[in-house]
């Protein structure tokens, strides 16, 4: 049996409070990027919001840890997680630009129980029977708000959003891996800094086009940068508290977001079949998490 990835603490309630708080934020984002969308190119939205967060996160690394702050032993890992983080935001933000943002958001939901599936293999942090049981009833949940009509689904974006799904597991797996070693703000940067340079080379090479925003939209691409800065330095925080299995369910807190966002900004408005399913993902979460806290983790984990 693959010996268990630590974080740096075992503090499953803060961790899931962590969790809760990004994920909001993470909505309210989805749902400026959206607005913006349709004037803007992926790629300049992308390229503002980046340049937003590097630039305190540069000074908050040299101000806490000095020049060594960006001297890594791990650049491999880093470089894994930041192709992850690339590419699970990319296709995310393409799809919510074809389908509605309720509909992107419940399906990216997928990616709990492909978290769920990896972490035992790759992290060593078998999640027990129970736990497994509650987070297919999650999906069911899911499934109740997607309500899939085979005649008005754009594969495309549906396509585009599940391949999301998949990465972000993967970039929660590759988080929690690095999480014990490396500093919240270091991976936050890097992936930021990413963002910055290959969508800046595209906007630079004509690859992507430029077009110069309003005052009332540059306030709105200055927003989604500060809201990302604080959802990802609170993601990639919250793995240093609590395992993969116990923060993933806390990814459902988006689909009510996407729902109210969704219905006050897009006016898409909710079915009772999708309440309902809201609620079946967001009471799981919550079961697994009353879990943790009431038994302890299946295994052992350093404090």
């Amino acid at each position: 049996m693959k010996k268990p990835v630590h974080g740096r603490y075992h503090q499953p309630l803060t961790g899931a409070f962590l969790a809760f708080a990004s994920m909001s934020f993470f909505a309210c984002q989805d749902a400026v990027i959206k607005l913006l969308s349709s004037n803007y190119s992926l790629f300049q939205i992308l390229f503002i919001r980046s340049g937003i967060i590097i630039l305190p996160l540069f000074f908050i690394l040299l101000y806490r840890y000095g020049t060594t702050a960006f001297i890594t032993k791990k650049p491999v890992e880093h470089a894994l997680r930041v192709l992850f983080n690339f590419v699970a935001f990319l296709s995310y933000y393409f799809a919510i630009s074809r389908l509605p943002l309720s509909q992107a958001t419940a399906i990216a939901m997928s990616a709990p129980l492909f978290m769920t599936a990896l972490s035992g293999p790759l992290l060593g942090e078998h999640a027990d029977f129970k736990r497994k049981v509650i987070l297919g009833v999650g999906f069911c949940g899911v499934i109740l708000i997607v309500q899939p009509n085979v005649e008005n689904t754009d594969w495309i974006g549906t396509i585009a959003v599940l391949f999301g799904a998949f990465m972000f597991a993967m970039l929660g797996i590759q988080t929690r891996k690095i999480s014990a070693t490396e500093s919240t703000e270091l991976m936050v940067f890097l992936g930021a800094a990413t963002f910055f340079c290959v969508t800046g080379i595209s906007l630079g090479l004509g690859w992507a086009n430029w077009v110069y925003p309003s005052i009332h939209d540059w306030t709105l691409l200055a927003g989604v940068g500060i809201i990302s800065f604080f959802a990802q330095f609170l993601i990639v925080h919250s793995y240093q508290f609590a395992a993969v299995y116990i923060i993933a369910p806390f990814e459902y807190v988006t689909i009510l977001w996407a729902l109210i966002l969704g219905w006050i900004l897009f006016s898409e408005i909710p079915t009772g079949t999708m309440l309902a399913g809201s609620l079946i993902v967001v009471i799981c979460g919550l079961i697994i998490v009353h879990f943790e806290h009431r038994q302890g983790p299946p295994g052992k984990i350093a404090h």
